[in-house]
């Protein structure tokens, strides 16, 4: 199953796959339906191209019905609209979006894996929880891709405001290779969209709604900080944070603000990634992260020393264990369903030749580099149907012939004039000797020895970049005008071997530069803290505890240095260091971090009670995260209608939570 399938419109988990049988679709052919739902229906689609080129990619194709249906119309393609001005690697991306026939479809990145969903819920089956390390990974990613969307502006530089607005594990997805996308804009809220929500109206997911999403006020960037809290909550607990068995009592929860950090219901969470969830949760949004930028950093402070590339290559052994099954049977299916589409596609263009696939124009002839036109072609009225087809098949064979034949390839790109009026331009790459993947102005378009790239700004420059394994990258930049393709060879060149360090070298500073034999040019730099055993950084790699003297450095460079001790502001600065065989001081005080307030959740088992703190009533059972300075408190819970009258002494320590329990037995 894809996760780019929004989760009203997925199939139910376990269920067997229905059988499909491969169909065209306009220039796509449908492969394996993923999901049918009341709304939409989703599907794996290839296209094919010359060479052997194909593109995997999900169509999502509203229902015929819903094509009268003006507002979800309006909302579709306010969802196309949007998702296409974010081109981010995080966020899943859209490559196209139409109507044919009956049905308004949007094409789709392919993302092969599972949503955060489905992997909760497979651990849940096995009563495991997601290690911490893949949750914050997760969380950190996705926050990436919220923070693009959020401050993408227009070609002029002004703002769209985008808010997603439906932030849910079933809409982050996270691929077998360990990448994480941010999918379904489908309710988005943006300065460009046609579709606005009335005052009042909810849209989105209940259990995953920030306090101002479900009091139905105006929303900006930090509800989706919010929603995105709640998912890394769950993440990190394996529990609901507020789903109840009515949408109303869950909308309350949400408003009332109360939520008990990660570690009181996985005590393997530390004291600082209560913070940042904590943080992320604030009911006042002016408390809360003021951009996902923002977590994305506080989250990766959180993972160091790990790094986010090592972490993604664990992340995908660990999805590669979890669905090893799943994977299997995915792959099974979408090669059947290739080949059913090839065999398609070969008999399809035997009767249904498209212009956009000719090598050249009609009107044009390519000979040893030079141009010859041809003569114009009589008007279509006066020329049989049968005739004007055996031209045009005569037309494309000559041209393949002259374009094919053997030849040195030209030097500079060859550019041939297209039909008269054709706003766009294209590219036509020709890729040796292996194939590469493409990239256009930073936009994928495939890969394979022949590829060409439609739809170009005119008289814009543009950048081709070419990659493959083993081969150094190819780039070039050029400009096409209206009407017009440019062919473009690709010659790769294989990459120079890199040279592996030796263990010595690993972790230590690069050097500037050799001194001569017999010179010496090393300095030290003596670098304390107080208090002591601080890590220290220099130029972002850890050299040890403080006090530690490192003498790794080029005499007279500068570097810049981190000191981090846990509780403590971290201190950053510069060290200049001394003349060849100097040696420098570098002490620093570490600030203690203000201490947070503490928490308190008081609960009764058989029943419920009033609860009052030092003789003040705080409220009714239960009670979660009440918060409280940080020191010692009678507590008492009553309730005469049972005989409950119990008192108790409790210690709150700050940024944790201490839980109360009382009987009513």
């Amino acid at each position: 199953m894809n996760p780019s399938a929004p989760a009203s419109d997925r199939p139910a988990e376990g269920a067997p796959p229905a059988t499909f049988s491969p169909e065209v679709f306009g220039k796509y052919f449908l492969v394996d339906k993923i999901a049918m739902g009341g709304m939409a229906e989703i599907f794996k689609a290839k296209t094919f191209g010359h060479g052997g080129f194909e593109n995997l990619l999900v169509i999502k194709r509203i229902l015929s019905h819903l094509s009268d249906n003006e507002q979800f119309v309006r909302m579709f393609m306010d969802e196309a609209k949007v998702s296409a001005l974010l081109q981010n690697a995080n966020i899943v991306r859209i490559y196209d979006f139409g109507k044919l026939r009956e049905n308004y479809f949007i094409a789709m990145e392919h993302v092969e894996g599972k949503d955060v969903k489905l992997i909760l819920r497979k651990l849940a089956e096995r009563r495991k929880l997601l290690p911490r390390e893949f949750a914050v990974y997760i969380a950190m990613e996705a926050a990436k891709g919220l923070d693009y969307a959020h401050k993408r502006t227009t070609l002029q530089g002004q703002p769209l405001s985008i808010v997603h607005r439906d932030v849910s594990p079933s809409n982050l997805l996270v691929s077998y290779s360990g990448e994480v996308k941010v999918a379904d804009f489908g309710i988005v809220k943006a300065a460009n969209c046609a579709e606005d929500t009335d005052a009042g109206m909810l849209k989105g997911k209940f259990e995953y709604m920030s306090p101002e999403q479900a009091s139905g006020r105006e929303l900006d960037r930090r509800s989706d900080i919010f929603s995105l809290g709640i998912i890394l909550h769950e993440m990190l607990t394996g529990r609901r944070l507020f789903k109840s068995d009515d949408e109303i009592k869950t909308l309350e929860r949400i408003k009332s603000g109360d939520v008990d950090p990660p570690s009181t219901l996985n005590p393997s969470v530390p004291a600082r990634l209560d913070e940042i969830v904590l943080r992320a949760l604030s009911k006042d949004a002016g408390d809360r992260y003021q951009d996902a930028r923002e977590l994305h950093a506080d989250l990766l402070e959180f993972l160091y020393p790990a790094s986010p590339d090592l972490t993604q290559q664990s992340l995908a052994h660990f999805m590669a264990e979890l669905f090893a099954d799943e994977v299997g049977q995915e792959r099974n299916r979408l090669e059947e369903g290739t080949r059913l589409a090839l065999a398609l596609h070969e008999a399809h263009q035997s009767v249904d030749l498209e212009p956009e696939w000719e090598e050249e124009s009609p009107s044009t002839r390519t000979r040893g580099g030079t141009r010859v036109d041809a003569p114009p072609p009589a008007p279509a009225a006066k020329v049989p149907y049968v005739v004007a087809g055996l031209a045009l098949l005569f037309a494309v064979a000559t041209a393949a012939f002259f374009l094919t034949r053997p030849g040195p390839e030209p030097l500079a790109p060859v550019v041939s004039s297209e039909a008269a009026g054709l706003q766009t331009g294209a590219v036509q790459l020709k890729v040796g000797p292996v194939a590469g993947t493409v990239v256009v102005d930073g936009v994928s378009a495939g890969e394979g020895v022949e590829v060409t790239v439609s739809d170009l700004a005119p008289d814009t420059e543009h950048t081709v970049e070419v990659t493959a394994d083993g081969y150094a990258p190819f780039t070039e930049k050029f400009t096409v005008a209206a009407g017009e393709r440019v062919r473009l060879p690709v010659n790769l060149v294989k990459a120079a071997a890199p040279v592996e360090p030796t263990r010595s070298d690993v972790g230590r500073t690069p050097r500037a530069a050799e001194p001569p034999p017999g010179e010496v040019n090393v300095a030290i730099a003596a670098f304390s803290s107080n208090p002591t055993g601080a890590d220290v950084f220099v130029d972002g790699k850890l050299v040890g505890k403080t006090p530690v003297a490192w003498d790794n450095g080029v005499a007279g460079n500068r570097y810049s240095v981190e000191y981090r001790l846990s509780g403590h502001e971290t201190v950053r600065f510069t060290a200049a260091l001394p003349r060849a065989g100097g040696r420098e001081p570098y002490e620093r005080t570490l600030v203690e971090r203000a201490k947070a307030d503490g928490k308190l959740s008081v609960n009764v088992s058989g029943g419920w009670a009033e609860v009052f703190v030092d003789g003040k009533k705080i409220g009714d059972t239960p009670i979660f995260g009440y918060t409280l300075a940080a020191g010692s408190y009678t507590v008492r819970a009553r309730n005469e209608g049972i005989g409950l009258d119990q008192t108790k002494q409790v210690t709150v320590k700050a940024g944790e939570t201490a839980s109360l329990p009382f009987s009513a037995n």
